[in-house]
């Protein structure tokens, strides 16, 4: 059987209660919502008419839904949020909020094609793999959307950072080498895979497709005080994860440089920062 992110799903479920993970996605939540200037939603939405209908999918602890009614209100919207860790959903729910299970890898059900106002995902597409492809996810998404409904998702860019420490660079580099290795034998087994969403939007039927590049800072390399300490966190929680899948594949994958990359990782970030690129898509049914 193929090597796959179930390992990486599987460890953050049961190694504490999913106690570690909630505070590794509440991070990683501040330190991207940081770069991106509080920005929630790059797609043209007005949040201010009410009776919008919002899916959030992959939500993990529904984060992101939370600031994204702060940010409506005083409007009401009806909000959905889906994943496979029931357990990561916040009880009680936010207001007009119900969360469901489903995989990214499964088509959503009949009843919601064509009935949401914004789909929105984020770091979540490698978790498809090697099942299905970004191409099957992007059209599964896009086909949930009203007509004039918006699709946005964010992913990882992995291509280096020349201001990088080098520990910083090998770690996107490791990303590559999971994502392209989780494809081996297909199209899409290549360097920054996630590079292509926009083509892959527009090949789903969106129009007025866009992108924008966010450089995400971590540990030393953020001037905010109150992120500091959670980008430096959140840049290091998933590594050991993401190494545990990529020991699990065949062939000549593994690179001895990653065998004390956690280490120093987190010393290099905490003395002199890095950097690491996010790419934000958004297309209109």
């Amino acid at each position: 059987m193929p090597a796959n992110m179930t390992a990486f799903m599987d460890k953050t479920k049961n190694d504490d209660d999913n106690v570690t993970e909630q505070v590794r996605l509440e991070d990683q939540h501040e330190t991207v919502v940081a770069a991106m200037e509080g920005k929630l939603l790059y797609a043209p939405v007005d949040l201010s008419k009410a009776g919008l209908r919002i899916l959030d999918s992959a939500c993990a602890n529904g984060r992101w839904i939370v600031d994204l009614q702060k940010a409506a209100s005083p409007a009401e919207h009806d909000y959905r949020g889906t994943d496979v860790v029931e357990s990561l959903y916040p009880k009680p729910p936010p207001k007009r909020t119900h969360f469901q299970d489903q995989s990214i890898k499964e088509p959503f059900p009949s009843e919601w094609q064509g009935t949401f106002d914004v789909v929105h995902q984020r770091l979540v597409m490698a978790a498809a793999a090697p099942e299905q492809t970004p191409e099957f996810v992007v059209q599964n998404l896009a086909g949930l959307l009203k007509p004039g409904g918006w699709l946005q998702l964010v992913e990882v860019i992995t291509t280096p950072v020349p201001e990088n420490p080098v520990s910083q660079n090998q770690y996107i580099d490791m990303l590559d080498s999971l994502y392209k290795n989780l494809y081996a034998g297909t199209k899409y087994a290549k360097s920054n895979l996630m590079a292509d969403l926009p083509q892959e939007m527009e090949e789903s039927g969106l129009r007025n497709v866009q992108k924008a590049e966010v450089l995400v800072k971590y540990g030393a390399a953020t001037t905010d005080p109150s992120i500091r300490e959670k980008s430096l966190r959140t840049a290091v929680a998933g590594v050991p994860n993401f190494l545990t899948v990529l020991k699990e594949m065949s062939g000549d994958v593994w690179k001895e440089e990653w065998n004390d990359l956690p280490q120093r990782l987190q010393r290099d970030l905490a003395e002199s920062g890095g950097y690491m690129k996010y790419i934000v898509c958004w297309g209109q049914k």
